[in-house]
């Protein structure tokens, strides 16, 4: 499908995704991609179900012969120059038909979630003997390389190694669930990364990635150089960072000591923090941590406090022709025309991508710590 300048290709297939065949994919009306940092990827496609062809006396092709089909392995590419950019890699795991009638024409709605769909069938019931947090991710994800996932694990700054003489992580939950839960000990995050190429994904468990080079700038309100459709919201929510305080008893050397968050590690994209505006009036949360070392438990807490400091958020929607390329989340980007406690760099948490013929959106969630730039320009 060409438009404006964007061009995408849908594959499919049981297990290795392939091209749609040209009768296929004449039937796709729009596509619907959403990539979050919070939440498994998903996706929505739309197609034509009207009966025509050789099998049209039995059912629409798109339900006899079309590879988008339940459990089917579905990879979305966007071209807006000369490499394709894979927006998902998923299975479909559930369709709704609606036959048509009238004025109304057939429709077939395939929707589906990412690899991580894979990871979340099962529940297990088992011991990871001797391995810290990002050993155990690793020694999950490895089991899932046939698919065509490729870890990529940076390890917490407090690696609390569990002595079989002391203490067995356990795990009573679906991979999935427990690879997010060992995620948000440390505020981290746990995500798929579709691509580079179809056919491959990155499970990535990590921090949220903020610093390296952003991608082009969000312009607002610069006459023929804006890129946006409409305005650009912005909301300070000052309930939302939180310190924490409490106690641990030491598993190791029964020492009780206090626990206190101070001030976020992540690297800061604002010049005024709404945690050090408002330090007075933040929420507390008490630790509860038991059976760990003290180490640790002053890393949970941490962690608590670095996933609660983005108290901004900025919302619109870009003009997919205008921007002239794929805005990405979980990494960075610039904004500009905002004013100055707009602009800046901002971390892209959430972006969902609309395709049909003539037209591209990307609706965007951006956060950031506070308010005003750090930065005198921004990529364009």
């Amino acid at each position: 499908m060409s438009l404006l300048g964007v061009h995408m290709a849908l594959s499919a297939g049981p297990t290795v995704p392939l091209p749609l065949p040209p009768d296929v994919a004449l039937r796709v009306r729009s596509v619907q991609v959403t990539e979050s940092d919070a939440r498994p990827s998903v996706f929505s496609i739309v197609l034509d179900a009207g009966r025509s062809g050789p099998t049209a006396a039995l059912d629409s092709p798109v339900l006899t012969t079309s590879p988008l089909r339940a459990n089917a392995r579905v990879v979305v590419e966007l071209t807006t120059g000369v490499l394709p950019q894979v927006l998902v890699d998923g299975i479909v795991t559930e369709t709704t038909l609606v036959p048509g009638g009238g004025d109304q024409r057939a429709e077939l709605t395939l929707t589906g979630r990412d690899l991580s769909v894979l990871l979340d069938r099962h529940e297990v019931s088992t011991e990871h003997v001797a391995l810290e947090d990002s050993l155990q991710v690793l020694a999950i994800a490895g089991t899932y390389a046939p698919h065509g996932i490729v870890p990529q694990v940076l390890p917490p700054p407090v690696m609390d190694v569990p002595l079989p003489i002391e203490r067995t992580p356990t795990q009573q939950v679906t991979d999935w669930r427990h690879l997010t839960n060992l995620a948000a000990r440390h505020g981290y995050v746990c995500y798929f990364v579709p691509g580079p190429v179809r056919g491959l994904s990155t499970l990535y468990w990590g921090p949220a990635v903020r610093a390296g080079v952003p991608q082009p700038a969000i312009s607002v309100d610069l006459g023929p150089a804006t890129n946006v459709q409409g305005q650009v919201s912005f909301t300070t929510d000052v309930l939302r960072p939180e310190n924490v305080e409490g106690q641990v008893q030491d598993a190791r050397t029964g020492q009780t000591l206090p626990v206190r968050t101070v001030v976020p590690t992540r690297p800061p994209l604002s010049a005024v923090p709404v945690w050090a505006e408002h330090q007075d009036a933040l929420r507390s949360r008490q630790f509860r941590g038991t059976g760990i070392s003290a180490a640790a438990a002053f890393a949970r807490a941490q962690g608590v406090l670095d996933e609660s400091v983005d108290a901004v958020t900025a919302t619109g929607t870009l003009d997919g022709g205008a921007y002239g390329t794929v805005l990405r989340p979980r990494t960075l980007v610039g904004m500009r025309g905002a004013g100055w406690a707009g602009d800046g760099l901002w971390y892209v948490q959430q972006v969902v991508h609309r395709v049909s013929r003539g037209a591209y959106s990307a609706a965007f969630t951006l956060q950031r710590e506070g308010a005003g730039a750090i930065t005198p320009v921004v990529m364009v």
